[in-house]
């Protein structure tokens, strides 16, 4: 090669350095503009759900969630762990974007500032959680101990059989 043909080889790889220099400052700066997309993402709670009387761990139990205005406000997930129960609760996020960077992230907030999950099992008294959202916004995974007390069905079979009893006689 001759000199006049590395001079040329040179200055246009100089040239597209600098020009991709340039371009992803520009970028940077968002001379290029900006966009906005909202994404789903999911946060995820995990219950261990453990028998208060006795410590052991309780299977097969489900879940409800609700909110102000939002009455089925989370979705169940198979955990793959014994005796855990695992929510996702979807947070809705706004990406500010350029065409090279992410530059902002924020969150889009639920009218009601809490959630309540309900540990659902027919055979134990079904507790409630209130979370705050905020917690849930901040944190990808919480994961939380509930002692579920178990249903005493003979009183209230008993009870029943009562009053079935007293209305027979009438």
């Amino acid at each position: 090669m001759n000199k006049k043909t590395v001079k040329i080889i040179v200055s246009i790889i100089s040239f597209i350095i600098i020009a991709s220099g340039l371009f992803v400052t520009a970028d940077y700066f968002e001379l290029f503009g900006t966009t906005v997309e909202k994404r789903l993402d999911f946060a995820e709670i995990r219950f261990r759900t453990l028998d208060k009387d006795t410590g052991g761990i309780v299977m097969n139990a489900g879940v409800r969630c609700f909110q102000k205005t939002n009455m089925n406000s989370c979705t169940l997930k198979d955990s793959h762990r014994v005796g855990v129960v695992s929510v996702n609760v979807p947070i809705q996020r706004a990406v500010k974007k350029t065409i090279l960077f992410k530059k902002a992230e924020e969150i889009f907030k639920s009218i009601d500032p809490e959630i309540n999950i309900m540990i659902i099992h027919n055979d134990y008294h079904n507790p409630t959680v209130k979370l705050a959202m905020e917690d849930l916004y901040s944190s990808n995974v919480i994961e939380q101990t509930i002692e579920m007390t178990p249903r005493d069905w003979g009183n209230s079979d008993s009870e029943f059989e009562h009053e079935e009893e007293m209305e027979d006689e009438d």
